[in-house]
């Protein structure tokens, strides 16, 4: 057996489920890179920050990012990288970012069903492509990623019967063993960590037999997948609806070890996934705002901005038409220092493409401000005050999230 992975995670936190601030250091591949969580991986298609090019991208943000790169959207390169003999980082030019390989998009809604035996199915712009466990690690061995979750079946939600639950644990079960006995004896992987899937659904005997099997595995964390099928319904499920499947699960999980939810939740009930104990989400959240012509404010309390709820609309809201002010007074983005709203509401409205570019900026720099005052506000006990803070936020003004019309078409793409 060659597991030679030197990848680490530590907590200060004894509690299995309560808020905790924790580092991921040791990459091999980038050494002296630290990350501390909880954090969001940046979302991405084809390797690439949808609507910025990585030079814009850098000028986000210039702090070390790890990102979510789904199957879904890079499965087409595969041929391409292994005729260069080249890993996934080198072949889009993202090197030094951290890359954790996922099936999905965050971002779309997959398609439930299809399943053959054996097998899972994910879904390209050319179409669905099913893959074996073996066929999956030979994919993962020509993208070498720094992180990526075992092959599983997370094709569960709160309206799945008993026997699709089990079905999805007994084929996660199972593609884990596979994946595992090759990742371990893997030279090509010696550098990556294999996260294991937690599946259950909505049924706590389920999530417990699959944390009993995955808890004594030599792995650095765990994926708590087969809430939700992913896309933008996401950000409507309710905390209230999660909560109790959330607690159960981290509360078995051995509290030394990552835990990571991914998919478009909104910021309300990250916070809730974040004083359970989860680590680690992604961005796909304010992408899919971004694709709504939408630009969030729920960090903006300044009177002098106007911002009274969690989003403004630059489609819907003809009062932007004349309004010479940045989305926030107060925000340090590209977009709120050079531009206004009314420049914002002219792109949107005559589909000019860099309309997207400048909301999608402002929407990655506001999310990744917002986990930073979450790891601020753990250190300093005041998690729960900033929750209500953001409720308040939520409730006020804005039209529900739920009603609004999205722009995210249910296929799948590799285009950004």
């Amino acid at each position: 057996m060659l597991i030679t992975n030197n990848m680490k995670f530590s907590t200060n936190s004894i509690k299995s489920c309560a808020a905790r601030i924790g580092t991921l250091t040791e990459f091999e591949r980038i050494p002296n890179t630290i990350f501390e969580t909880p954090l969001a991986l940046i979302h991405t298609k084809g390797g690439c920050v949808p609507h910025l090019t990585k030079d814009v991208f850098k000028m986000v943000t210039s702090d070390p990012q790890i990102l979510s790169v789904s199957l879904s959207s890079t499965y087409l390169m595969l041929e391409s990288m292994k005729d260069n003999n080249v890993n996934f980082a080198n072949f889009v030019g993202m090197k030094e970012y951290i890359n954790f390989v996922t099936l999905h998009d965050q971002a779309y809604a997959t398609p439930s069903g299809f399943r053959e035996a054996n097998s899972i199915p994910i879904w390209t712009r050319s179409g669905k492509f099913t893959l074996t466990p073996n066929m999956y690690m030979n994919v993962i061995e020509t993208f070498k990623p720094d992180m990526y979750v075992a092959l599983c079946d997370g094709d569960t939600n709160i309206n799945s019967s008993k026997k699709r639950v089990s079905n999805s644990i007994q084929n996660s079960t199972k593609f884990f063993d596979n994946c595992f006995t090759k990742h371990s004896s893997s030279e090509a992987l010696k550098s990556s960590e294999i996260l294991g899937a937690i599946e259950g659904g909505y049924d706590k005997d389920a999530r417990t037999i699959s944390i009993n099997y995955l808890k004594t595995k030599p792995i650095i964390g765990y994926v708590i997948d087969g809430l939700h099928n992913n896309g933008p319904d996401v950000k409507n499920i309710p905390s209230e609806q999660i909560r109790e499947i959330v607690q159960h699960t981290n509360n078995l999980l051995p509290p030394e070890k990552l835990r990571v939810s991914m998919g478009c939740w909104n910021p309300l009930t990250v916070l809730d996934l974040v004083e359970l104990g989860t680590d680690i989400f992604d961005t796909s959240y304010p992408y899919i705002i971004t694709e709504n012509l939408r630009a969030l404010t729920f960090l903006c309390d300044h009177d002098d901005c106007n911002n009274v709820g969690h989003t403004i609309s630059f489609t819907e809201e003809s009062r932007y038409a004349d309004d010479f002010s940045p989305i926030c007074s107060h925000c340090e983005c590209l977009t709120c220092k050079n531009h206004t709203k009314a420049y914002l509401y002219h792109l949107c409205n005559v589909k000019e493409m860099l309309g997207s570019v400048l909301l999608m900026i402002h929407n990655i720099h506001q999310y990744l401000e917002f986990f930073k005052i979450i790891r601020e506000s753990i250190k300093c006990g005041v998690l729960d005050d900033y929750k209500k803070k953001i409720n308040l936020k939520f409730k006020q003004g804005n039209v529900a999230e739920a009603d609004e019309p999205t722009n995210i078409k249910e296929t799948k793409s590799s285009s950004s």
